[in-house]
């Protein structure tokens, strides 16, 4: 197979200028590529070359964790943190991967269990960055367990289960930690929380957290509304059996990106 799969964001990329120009240096060097829309589900390819910003890695890592399939990102977007380079160094860095001279770094997912599954499918209960429940704008009493043992009972707009990847983003705002990229945990973050008391936790990878809504909540995932709960009702966040697999050919490390983006 030697079919690499260019995934362009219009919206980051007009015309899909770069994409082409992506495109033909691929083509030049003997493989097939093939542009595609963001939301397209990607089940086979040598790997995928992500052009946008974080939001566009995201929404390809829903797909691609599932089949294996390594993503390089350059970056046409704004912060940046999960793609690899920005554009003017993106061909260069295609290259270095066509080489070998690359890693890959594998990034814990979570994943959400509520309603059926053919409702809600895999793909959109795998969060690369966090699992947020709430209802929008208004304060709801969330019971927060872990290992299935009640831990509290917090009234807030709204519950943040984040990975590592994901503490920089909502959960940062929020008020959660950031984690180590590579690190093997979960932050449980709320949202404005009615209390001086409420704190953010971080619990184990190997650990369940369930959130058990005193009121109809929505369920979003890395950002998406992907369904709701009744009242009553929880959801079920563990760790995921899969990984998202992100090339790496620069060697910037995790402190140092944070010193890049201004969060330290």
């Amino acid at each position: 197979m030697n079919t690499i799969r260019v995934i362009a964001n219009e919206k980051r990329d007009p015309a899909f200028a770069y994409a082409n120009e992506v495109k033909a240096f691929l083509d030049g060097r003997g493989f097939d590529a093939e542009i595609v829309h963001p939301c397209a589900q990607i089940n086979s390819a040598l790997f995928c070359v992500v052009l946008g910003g974080d939001g566009t890695m995201l929404r390809v890592a829903h797909y691609a964790a599932v089949y294996d399939i390594p993503m390089l990102g350059i970056n046409l977007g704004n912060l940046g943190f999960l793609t690899d380079v920005d554009k003017k160094q993106g061909i260069k860095a295609i290259e270095k991967v066509l080489a070998g001279r690359h890693s890959l770094e594998k990034r814990m997912m979570l994943e959400a269990d509520f309603g059926a599954e053919e409702i809600v499918p895999l793909q959109k209960r795998l969060a690369l960055n966090e699992i947020h429940i709430g209802v929008m704008g208004k304060l709801v009493d969330y019971s927060i367990y872990v290992n299935e043992q009640r831990m509290a009972t917090i009234r807030a707009d709204g519950i943040i289960v984040s990975t590592p990847t994901g503490s920089t983003a909502y959960n940062l705002s929020a008020g959660g930690p950031i984690l180590v990229s590579g690190g093997q945990m979960m932050a449980i973050t709320p949202v404005c929380p009615h209390s001086l008391s409420a704190r953010p936790w971080v619990v184990g990878a190997s650990d369940t957290v369930r959130v058990v809504a005193k009121q109809n909540s929505q369920v979003f995932v890395d950002g998406y509304e992907r369904g709701s709960v009744p009242v009553g009702e929880s959801v079920l966040i563990k760790t995921s059996d899969f990984r998202a697999t992100i090339m790496r050919t620069t060697s910037l490390n995790f402190y140092t990106t944070l010193r890049k983006k201004k969060l330290l």
